[in-house]
């Protein structure tokens, strides 16, 4: 269900494939800031709660731990996406890394 001004908690759970029940979790821990709720008490979310999800399904996917995440989040999130995107091409071994500097 989408609301006039944003997304509900079924509709952000299935674009960013995040659990409705883990989205709630980051709002209690306070990793994923608490959204605004209609006047019925439904939470509305919005493009920057899709992008932080994402985000963090995107790190936990690349291997970070919860910690690292909340770490990253702090340093600016999806804002900073770069340093993910680095991470992703980091080498794993020191062949790779030598590998990566003679290209």
């Amino acid at each position: 269900m989408r609301d006039e001004k944003g997304l509900a908690i079924g509709e952000l759970s299935r674009r960013t494939g995040v659990n409705i029940e883990t989205i709630r979790y980051f709002e209690r821990v306070g990793i994923v800031a608490t959204p605004p709720r209609t006047s019925g008490g439904r939470r509305v979310y919005g493009a920057g709660h899709v992008r932080v999800l994402g985000f963090i399904r995107g790190a936990r996917e690349l291997g970070f731990t919860p910690a690292e995440v909340r770490a990253i989040l702090s340093l600016g999130g999806p804002r900073r996406r770069r340093a993910v995107r680095s991470a992703r091409s980091r080498p794993t071994t020191w062949s790779g890394f030598a590998r990566k500097w003679q290209t």
